[in-house]
């Protein structure tokens, strides 16, 4: 992780995010830090005391189980919130936060600014429309199917370029299974000639 601290810099991934209109705050402080992939932006167990903005860049969220299994949440694209789930309660975030490509983010001290920020209408609306994505985002993904066959057409046919998944990783952390449990369910569609393996990796619905 390496801080930017050039201030033209600064300026200039505010407004590309365009952070300033999620904000009635005025002189609001950020920093900015870019991350190498594979680096951690956020871990379990430590309290989450900033908002962070993820510019660009993609990024995995995942826990760990029991076992030691990954266990995928999400894969995100920028622009996305990270810390507005923790906000109210100042709660101890359960997840990672990998960087899967370089990525920029502007992070937000909320110890500092909390009493400002819990009165600051436009960034309360912010974090409302934040919420509202991830609970459609899991609502698509749980209550819409019923089993990982059905998530893995769906997400085909409304979610992949040319209807084709074109890497397993990026597809388990969007359906939020596990490698096994994708390659079965794969091999089955195969088998049942609703999708056809393309290459290594690659499979492409059959309409």
């Amino acid at each position: 992780m390496r801080q930017i601290t050039d201030e033209k810099q600064i300026e200039y991934w505010l407004d590309k995010g365009n952070i300033c209109n999620c904000f009635d705050t005025p002189d609001l402080v950020f920093q900015v830090c870019r991350y190498e992939k594979g680096e951690y932006i956020t871990v379990p167990d430590i309290q989450m005391d900033k908002i962070i903005f993820v510019v660009e860049g993609t990024v995995q969220i995942y826990g760990i189980r029991e076992d030691g299994s990954l266990s995928p949440v999400n894969e995100i694209v920028s622009p996305t919130i990270l810390g507005d789930l923790e906000f109210p309660n100042q709660e101890i975030t359960p997840l990672f936060t990998e960087a899967k490509t370089p990525t920029v983010c502007l992070s937000l001290s909320t110890q500092e600014y909390r009493e400002q920020l819990s009165c600051d209408l436009r960034f309360l609306h912010t974090l409302l429309r934040s919420y509202a994505d991830k609970l459609k985002f899991l609502s698509s993904a749980e209550t819409m199917t019923t089993t990982l066959e059905e998530r893995v057409l769906l997400y085909m046919k409304n979610v992949c370029p040319l209807h084709e998944i074109n890497g397993i990783e990026t597809a388990i952390f969007k359906l939020r299974c596990s490698r096994r449990q994708l390659q079965r369910v794969l091999k089955k569609l195969c088998d049942n000639g609703a999708v056809k393996k393309t290459g290594k990796g690659r499979y492409q619905l059959i309409t």
